[in-house]
């Protein structure tokens, strides 16, 4: 699935709302190509937060 910048999505746990800044690429040597998703949180002002790709697409649902 393509998650768009700039979109808003929920956290399924919380209800909070976070916006995707954009995909990236961890370049970890252990974890070196896997995908990951940058976004930020309104309750959180000046921080990014990095989540591995699939493990955000669990935890979090598109906002409507």
């Amino acid at each position: 699935m393509e998650i768009k910048n700039n979109s808003f999505w929920i956290n399924n746990k919380n209800g909070r709302i976070y916006q995707v800044v954009q995909e990236a690429i961890d370049c970890t040597n252990e974890r070196d190509g896997l995908a990951v998703v940058v976004y930020t949180c309104e309750y959180a002002p000046g921080k990014l937060f990095v989540r591995e790709k699939n493990e955000f697409l669990n935890k979090f649902h598109i906002k409507d």
